[in-house]
């Protein structure tokens, strides 16, 4: 039927079949808990000035128009948060407090930095989340840093579970319709003066969400939909090969159940 995908290698997945089921299997969760209408009605957001008219200089003022958009986005009210922004380079909060998302610096350093922080609520009835202030002159990485901690008060706060999950956290943003903003934040190249680096945000990885958007795609029935071409350019390689294997095998995907642990 789809005869741009007949091609053999598109019957090889890039996950491997552990990772698949679970991520199949967690979409699906997550269509439960949230509704089918929220993925197939849900605009996707997209890093350009219509989605975010924003300047975008390091102020607090971008940071809470953006927090607006993101919690308008994933049905949190944003009354129910106390956002502040934080200096990682202070060390100001133990490691074992609060559920951190972590950026890598560098893919040869073993160093991770915090790039937010979630606390359930305090005295006052709100939840506590911190951004780390440099995020706030990077659009992208701080778009997906504030949907990853707001993933926590759709999954933790609500009580939708009872325990963290960072990879179903990490997923959670997809099925809003900003998965662009995590996948792109999740791989990024510099150039440093001694060589090339990467940063990376979050906790799947480059394939990962490859499989997670084009599954997405998939479910909205949208194949190679014009949102693609905001990601950049090697997760849109993993993209492309996951809805290649996906349109393959559509007698497998969303079919088969993760038997594995959480």
């Amino acid at each position: 039927m789809f005869g741009l995908f007949s091609n053999k290698n598109n019957n090889v997945c890039p996950l491997d079949e552990e990772m698949r089921l679970w991520m199949e299997n967690a979409f699906l969760w997550l269509a439960t808990q949230f509704g089918q209408d929220t993925i197939l009605s849900k605009k996707v957001l997209m890093p350009t000035p219509e989605y975010f008219p924003i300047r975008y200089d390091g102020s607090q003022t971008s940071l809470i128009k953006t927090a607006e958009i993101i919690a308008t986005q994933m049905d949190v009210n944003l009354d129910d948060v106390n956002l502040q922004t934080y200096d990682e380079s202070i060390k100001a909060f133990d490691a074992g407090m609060g559920h951190q998302l972590f950026t890598e610096v560098d893919k040869n350093s073993k160093e991770k930095l915090a790039a937010g922080l979630y606390f359930d609520k305090n005295k006052n009835g709100k939840y506590d989340i911190f951004i780390e202030q440099q995020n706030l002159s990077q659009p992208e990485k701080l778009v997906a840093t504030l949907a990853h901690e707001f993933a926590h008060i759709k999954i933790l706060g609500e009580k939708r579970l009872d325990f963290n999950d960072e990879f179903l956290t990490d997923l959670t943003p997809v099925v809003f319709g900003i998965g662009i903003f995590n996948a792109n934040a999740s791989f990024r190249f510099f150039q440093g003066s001694d060589g090339w680096g990467h940063n990376s945000v979050g906790y799947l990885k480059q394939k990962e969400w490859g499989y997670a958007l084009a599954l997405y795609a998939y479910y909205r029935e949208e194949k190679s939909p014009e949102w693609i071409k905001h990601l950049a350019k090697n997760i849109l390689s993993d993209y492309k090969k996951s809805e290649g294997y996906i349109y393959a095998k559509q007698d497998k995907v969303f079919i088969e159940e993760y038997k594995g642990g959480c």
